[in-house]
């Protein structure tokens, strides 16, 4: 049977992280790149793919064009959440705050499947 330590000794430091905390269950440090919320950037970037579509779009929808923006901005809505939620469980142990929060048995399953694809889940969780 392989070593039983959980807890990396030296883990990744993101240069300017969105949030930074501890797992809950191996107490490693985590940070996150990205945020549940749009930023500057993120709001630029609708900006400018609007402009692009609109002057696209103008010559056979003309004003009707401008209802662009809320696709755009739903689009990438999406995205940045999904990058976030993407982030959420702990590559060190499993744990899943998000579903944590929604059903506690489901993510005990889950963090008992992450340790069992390790190979270092020795017995099952009570």
């Amino acid at each position: 049977m392989k070593d039983f330590n959980p807890l990396e000794k030296r883990v990744f430091k993101y240069k300017n992280p969105a949030l930074e905390f501890f797992c809950p269950l191996c107490r490693t440090k985590r940070g996150f790149l990205y945020s549940p919320k749009m930023k500057l950037k993120n709001w630029m970037y609708v900006i400018y793919a609007t402009i692009f579509l609109v002057m696209a779009l103008y010559p056979f929808w003309e004003l009707k064009s401008f209802f662009v923006f809320f696709v755009v901005w739903g689009v990438v809505e999406f995205s940045v959440r999904q990058l976030f939620k993407r982030e959420i469980p702990c590559p060190h142990c499993g744990f899943d705050a998000s579903w944590y929060r929604r059903d506690v048995t489901i993510a005990r399953k889950k963090v008992e499947e992450f340790w069992k694809n390790k190979g270092l889940f020795p017995t099952k969780v009570k």
